[in-house]
């Protein structure tokens, strides 16, 4: 045999009793990827795989690797440490509902009872968490309890989330404790209950880009855990991060969207494109922001939870710079922004749908100190604009399009400047019947008054401007119709309902008819009708008499326009 063939020979046989060319070392042999399975997993969801998992983590640690999650319910009864460049991967490449015994399931059950605590999965330098699903069996909608954040960085940079969905946790992700400089997240879905992503002590940049935060577990009103979540829940909390990208985020459901506080390290600034948050009380709160300004751009806000739902509140200890450009803001809320403190904040090419929900003249924008500059917007409702008080410095209006006629006061005598606006002359109201004395539900109290949670629907067949919605329920959401009834009498009283394009109408929506002497209530079917007056009788009414209309329905309802007409 040649010496060429016995040195082949030699190699071949290295290969096959080390797995490696012959003189290279064993320690470089040591595995780039493990299954979890080889190390004694079961992923049954009644055995406790920790040790399992953490000891094929170990297995990878030295030079870095994955550790494969093949499908199965794998229970965790303590907690999970990712070495440094060590990578948890199961098997979905894009995050989904859950559903149980479905992909790569992690049970978190630690720390029950306290928000302190080891975090589910701490994150080292160069680790990542892919395509896992956790979830919290213990956790129930109709008592939350808190837990420990579900994945915490250690202190380090580059540490990645990707493709995961976080089903329940009390507080899902916390990369404020310890530094956490360039941190990646993309596609991370769930219903973080108390807090969503944490981000503090970021001095390079960092990224999150397609979050969703969403009812992916439970939204019922009867175990309370709607109410719950809109008193104590916030999505995205920033404190320091500089040049810190957010892009195509969204939260439903939380008190506060988006939080931007004071650490002792400091505020964010940063880009933020293509954000949201819908079922608010406050989409955004900015308590604190560096002078570079957040930048807020193509987003799309709505508040109507809570008392006195505002899309972005601006508090007082503000000295930085807040930039709205290209963005949407809607739902029945009590107003657009509410600004305080002493920095700036601008409104550029934005539109304003709706406020003063309960119709009392509250203005789209109130400025409580610092600076304002408002420039082509549209403000869609015939409602006032702005407010200008306390320690309001300036404000300019340029070149916006307003729904109605100018209301833009200025009882700070701060430096105002208002120019090139054009104003929408209000639409003619339908004609009705000689003697009809018609309620609109845009006629604002005492002629109208809205208890609880209401939406506007602006399609076409509603009466005259629109019409409130509400989601069905228990009678927690009430609209009250006080017709100027001049004279006690017999009248027809008649009521609008406009049609059902989301199928989702009730079929017993309750109207309830208060009449000298006694009270009435009709259930009418919703789902038919584009559009009409519905006869509800004939009633003696005297001035207190009054029309309710409620949500104790099998599906939405809605409160458009009550009419009566004198029968004689």
């Amino acid at each position: 045999m040649t010496i060429r063939w016995i040195w082949i020979a030699a190699v071949v046989c290295g290969i096959l009793m080390t797995g490696l060319p012959a003189g290279m070392s064993q320690t470089a042999s040591a595995p780039s990827q493990v299954n979890v399975r080889t190390f004694g997993a079961r992923g049954d969801g009644q055995t406790d795989d920790t040790a399992a998992f953490n000891t094929a983590m170990a297995a990878v640690a030295e030079r870095g690797g994955t550790v494969f999650i093949p499908v199965g319910t794998y229970l965790i009864k303590t907690h999970l440490v990712v070495p440094p460049s060590v990578t948890l991967e199961g098997v979905w490449k894009i995050p989904t509902v859950y559903r149980p015994n479905q992909g790569s399931i992690l049970l978190a059950v630690e720390g029950a009872g306290s928000e302190t605590g080891p975090p589910f999965i701490s994150l080292h330098t160069n680790s990542a968490i892919k395509g896992l699903t956790v979830f919290y069996p213990d956790q129930k909608p109709d008592h939350i309890v808190p837990y420990p954040w579900c994945v915490q960085s250690a202190g380090g940079d580059d540490i990645s989330i990707v493709d995961c969905l976080l089903v329940n946790p009390y507080q899902a992700v916390d990369f404020g404790t310890h530094p956490s400089g360039r941190h990646y997240i993309r596609g991370l879905y769930g219903q973080p209950l108390r807090r969503g992503i944490y981000v503090d002590k970021t001095y390079d940049i960092g990224r999150i880009e397609n979050v969703h935060f969403w009812t992916f577990w439970d939204w019922d009103e009867k175990s309370g855990i709607r109410d719950w979540m809109w008193k104590n829940g916030e999505a995205f909390i920033f404190a320091r991060t500089d040049w810190e990208y957010v892009f195509d985020t969204f939260a439903f459901g939380y008190k506060i969207g988006y939080h931007f506080v004071q650490a002792p390290d400091g505020a964010m600034n940063g880009n933020l494109l293509g954000i949201g948050a819908d079922a608010s009380q406050v989409a955004v709160q900015v308590d604190a922001s560096q002078t570079p300004g957040l930048l807020i751009t193509n987003g799309e806000f709505v508040s109507f939870a809570g008392v006195n739902p505002t899309e972005v509140v601006v508090t007082a200890a503000h000295a930085g710079v807040v930039q709205f450009q290209n963005c949407s803001f809607w739902g029945p809320a009590h107003q657009i922004a509410r600004i305080a403190g002493t920095g700036h904040v601008s409104f550029s090419n934005c539109n304003f749908v709706d406020w003063d929900s309960e119709n009392k003249a509250v203005p789209a924008i109130s400025l409580f100190g610092g600076s304002l500059l408002v420039n082509g917007c549209n403000f869609m409702k015939a409602a006032p604009q702005a407010i200008l008080r306390d320690k309001a410095e300036s404000a300019v209006f340029e070149g916006n399009r307003m729904g109605g006629p100018l209301g833009i006061s200025n009882p700070a005598h701060a430096d105002l400047q208002v120019g090139l606006n054009t104003y929408k002359k209000p639409p003619a109201r339908p004609r009705e019947e000689a003697n009809a004395i018609v309620v609109d539900d845009s006629d604002g109290p005492p002629a109208v008054t809205f208890q609880g949670h209401w939406l506007l629907a602006t399609g076409a067949g509603n009466y005259y401007r629109g019409a409130h919605w509400a989601m069905k329920g228990t009678g927690n959401a009430r609209a009250i119709f006080r017709p100027a009834v001049r004279r006690t009498g017999r009248y027809r009283v008649s009521v609008y309902f406009g049609p059902d394009p989301g199928h989702d109408h009730a079929s017993n929506a309750p109207v309830t008819i208060h009449y000298d002497g006694g009270s009435v209530t009709k259930r009418i079917d919703l789902r038919p009708l584009k559009g009409a007056w519905i006869p509800l009788g004939v009633y003696r009414l005297i001035r207190t008499s009054s029309i309710v209309l409620s949500n104790d329905a099998n599906g939405n309802v809605l409160a458009d326009a009550v009419k009566v007409v004198p029968a004689s």
